[in-house]
Parts: C-alpha cells; structure tokens; sequence
C-alpha cells in the first residue's frame, strides 16, 4: 500500500511543479489582474464539483466495493450534467459568475464533473495508478498548451487558460471513460431507489463537509475583491496556491487511506494507520512550511514579478493554519473511510464559523493578511475538533499522537512486508546473540 502512496507522493510532486510553471507563467504574461479573474473562473467550477459530489464524489468510493457499478455510474453521470446546469444558472443569478463567461463555467464544470466520477470510481476499486497516470497527463496537457499560447502565439488573455482546461479535461475524460467501461457488467436495475437513497445518505454528509471547507479555502477571494481588489486578490491567491503546495504529501496519503480503509475489514489497522499518516504528514509540513519560510522575498519577487511583492507575507499568515491542516486530513479520510462523514461535516461548520467572523473582522483592517489569519484561526479550529472526536470514537490517548517505533515498524512493514519486520526481530531479538 505504501507503493501506492510513494506513487501519489510523486505524481503530486510531478503536479505541484506543473502547477507551479503554470502560477508563474500566469503571473508573467497575464498580471494581477486577470489572474484573480482566473481565480473567480476555477471557484466557480469547484462549487459545481461540490454540489456534483453528493451523488459523484466520496460517497462512489465507499460504495464501489459494495454495490453493482452499474447501478452506481448511471446516476451519477446523470446528476454530473444536471447539476452543472442547475449551479451555474444559480451562481449567475447570484452575480457570482465574472462576467462573460458563462458558457466556459457550464461547459468545464460538466466536464470536470464527469471526470471527478470516473476518478471516484477508480479511487473505489483502488486503481491508484491509473489514477496517477491521468492526473500527471492532465496537468501536462495544460501546462503545455500554455506554454504553447504564451511563448509561441503570444496569446495573453484569461481564454487561453479556458482553453487549456477544455483539452485536458476533454481527453482526461475520454481516457477514464475507457477505463471504466471495461469492468460494467450488465446488472438488473431494480432497486435503484435504494442504492441512490444509500448515495444520497452518505454523499450528503460528505458534501456539507466538502462545501464548508471550499468556502474556509476560498470565501476569502469573494471579500478581498469585494473589499480590495481584484489585483489584491491575485496576489492573495498566488500565496494560497504556493502555501497549498504544503499538501502535497498529507493529500497523498489520505487518498489512497481512503480507499484502503473502505476496502479493510480489520478496524484497528486504520486507526493505526491514519495516526501514521496524521504524524509524519505533520511533520513533512511544518518542514516544509519552514523552508518557504526561509526563502527571502526576493525569491517571491524574482519568481511572479514586482506586483507580487506581498506573497511571502501571505505565506506567513497562511504558515500555521497550513501545518495543522496537514494534521486533520488524515483525520477526514478516516472518518469517510468508515462511513462517518458526519465528523468532518461539522469540523468544517465549525471552521466556517471562525473563516466568516474573522474575515468580515480582519480583511478590513489587515487587508490580505487579515484573510491568511482568518484562514489559519479556521483551520486550528477544524483540527483541534476533528482530533478529539477521533480520539473519542477509536478510544486512542494521548500519547499515541505523538512519533513512536511503532510507527517506523509499520511503516517499514508497508513498504517492503513482513519479510524485513521478521529479520530485524530475528536479529535484535535477545537470542540472537547466542
């Protein structure tokens, strides 16, 4: 299993520096400017995804290994079209859609949430590769295809972004479509009530969480720019994206956590090993958090341009509440992967509450800075919540948070057997010196 996160790990080393390469050439060709309308485009295209996934997210994967696919790929993809209708028309009646681009918002939307099914479903059968494979192709297909419009055809405007979403989305779709259609069988569909009912009961709960936590990672862009700028929400989001990289590692683990943990029959080895996961993501975190910490701001300035002079300070606002995140999203997969999803739910209800009182207090005051320590104060709060209830639910103590040889044998064993475990027992037990 650790094989399969060792390969998450790297594609998402492989995306974080594609994404990267993106950020930049964004900030470079584009400015402040459009890359905050940029910003409000993806936003709008994740809150579809967020109300999609109550039929087409994390409620596929616990299901997956429990129900005939069938009877789990067609309505989802059904409300996959019908829900990006239905949000986008709402978001424009609402004004929150930046103007003229309607039609892109509702086209990648339904795009991205026929792709987010085909992933669930993979992600429930654990084909973490396949997975893998198409997240490294769609992040290449965009970054090249900026790269093309930028420095080949001199194409500077916020479509050619749209347009690189359109082809990697596109042919990532067609990709996981084959993928899937090779293991449908022919099924009676009778009982389909219950199983969307079954969807329904644990996809709602997993997406009041879903949504709670979009809004503790982005409501902050909706106020800077009603209260600043759009060019302040540029340089605001740029820092986020940087900050988020952090993730890389935690979000590794609890993908293929999840997945594991929906298919695992024994309880006490995902307790085990989501408290492996919440350690060691925490502390690869915080070291990382300490080296973006330790670049100087002229590193920041060298990487985006002299508009981004304020990233860093973004960084450091972001610095806490990024590493105790990096704590609680083991946390999170362990209560999906068990089919509690309830807990996260009202982790991120409580985290929303801190994100809009302190928000609506500090962007007035402190600008962008006040919206990084809003965030950091949300996501202490979610932590703090989440570790309790999985210490009340799995009845672990205190000090089995904190780094032991336990978790180094486990970890060992994950990744090579139990063949090494067996010979280093044999060669530091006490009769082995005889």
């Amino acid at each position: 299993m650790i094989r399969k996160v060792l390969g998450t790990i790297l594609t998402r080393m492989i995306t974080a520096l594609l994404t990267l390469a993106v950020v930049v050439m964004n900030a470079r060709f584009l400015g402040a400017e459009k890359v905050g309308v940029i910003s409000l485009v993806i936003l709008a295209v994740t809150i579809v995804q967020m109300v999609n996934n109550f039929v087409g997210g994390a409620s596929l994967v616990y299901l997956v290994p429990r129900t005939p696919l069938l009877k789990l790929f067609i309505p989802s993809y059904i409300w996959g079209v019908v829900s990006a209708l239905l949000c986008t028309i709402i978001l424009r009646m609402t004004g929150t859609l930046p103007a003229g681009f309607f039609v892109h918002i509702l086209a990648l939307s339904a795009l991205q949430s026929l792709v987010n099914v085909n992933s669930m479903i993979l992600l429930g059968q654990e084909r973490i590769r396949a997975i893998n494979v198409l997240t490294v192709i769609q992040f290449m297909l965009t970054t090249g295809t900026l790269g093309f419009l930028y420095f080949l055809t001199d194409y500077r405007e916020v479509m050619g972004y749209l347009f690189a979403m359109y082809i990697s989305f596109f042919l990532v779709f067609l990709c996981s479509f084959a993928l899937i259609t090779t293991r449908l069988k022919r099924t009676d569909l009778h009982g389909m009530r219950g199983i969307v009912s079954e969807i329904l009961r644990f996809g709602t709960w997993a997406q009041v969480a879903n949504i709670s936590q979009l809004f503790n990672y982005r409501l902050s862009y909706y106020l800077i720019e009603m209260m600043i700028s759009k060019t302040a929400l540029g340089i605001y989001a740029t820092g986020v994206q940087v900050s988020e990289g952090v993730w890389l590692l935690p979000k590794s683990m609890a993908m293929v956590q999840y997945s594991r943990i929906t298919n695992e029959t024994r309880p006490d080895y995902g307790v085990r090993l989501t408290l492996m996961f919440a350690k060691i993501g925490i502390l690869i975190s915080a070291l990382a958090v300490g080296i973006l910490l330790l670049l100087p701001s002229g590193f920041f300035i060298f990487i985006f341009g002299t508009e981004f002079a304020e990233v860093k300070p973004v960084i450091a606002s972001l610095a806490g509440g990024i590493v105790l995140l990096s704590f609680a999203i083991p946390l999170s997969a362990f209560f999906s992967g068990i089919g509690k999803p309830r807990q996260s739910a009202i982790a991120a209800g409580i985290g929303l509450v801190f994100t809009v009182g302190l928000s609506l207090l500090l962007i007035p005051s402190l600008g962008i800075l006040g919206a990084g320590i809003a965030t950091t104060c949300s996501y202490a709060a979610i932590t703090l919540y989440q570790a309790i209830m999985f210490t009340i639910i799995t009845r672990v103590r205190f000090r089995d948070f904190l780094l032991h040889t336990g978790d180094v044998r486990m970890l060992i064993r994950e990744i090579f057997g139990d063949g090494v475990r067996n010979f280093l027992k044999t060669l530091f037990s006490p009769g082995s010196a005889r």
